[in-house]
């Protein structure tokens, strides 16, 4: 009885350290009798490597890139080529200009349906009021 339990209890602790070799980046190349086993770093798969660790994408390109655009002189076309803003939102914004008169301020962007705080901080560098 003793010797089963004496087996089940090393059984454990071999498969414990197996475990933890495994998970801690090492793993036993060669095992003999006469000598202790050598550990070794595993080699790294693809899979392996987390997200963190991969190396940084670049950053996309935005659509207006090409430079500032002016909120009161833009036609809708010109409007379209700043990032977040398709054809409904650069109509919106050319009605509105029609309607109201040229933008004094470009915070006055929020008033056009589909222009919030979020779109408009990521206008702001793209616009300009001349």
């Amino acid at each position: 009885m003793f010797t089963k339990f004496f087996a089940t209890t090393i059984a454990l602790l071999s498969l414990t350290l197996t475990t933890t070799m495994t998970t801690t980046g090492f793993a036993q190349t060669k095992t003999t009798e006469k000598a202790a086993p050598k550990a070794t770093p595993m080699a790294t798969k693809k899979s392996d490597t987390k997200k963190s660790e991969k190396a940084p994408k670049a950053p996309k390109a935005t659509k207006a890139e090409v430079g500032v655009v002016s909120l009161n002189k833009a036609t809708a076309k010109e409007l379209e080529s700043l990032p977040g803003v398709g054809p409904a939102i650069a109509e919106r914004i050319v009605a509105y200009r029609t309607e109201q008169g040229k933008f004094s301020e470009i915070s006055e962007l929020m008033e056009v349906k589909g222009i919030g705080e979020k779109k408009l901080a990521q206008l702001r560098p793209h616009l300009t009021l001349e």
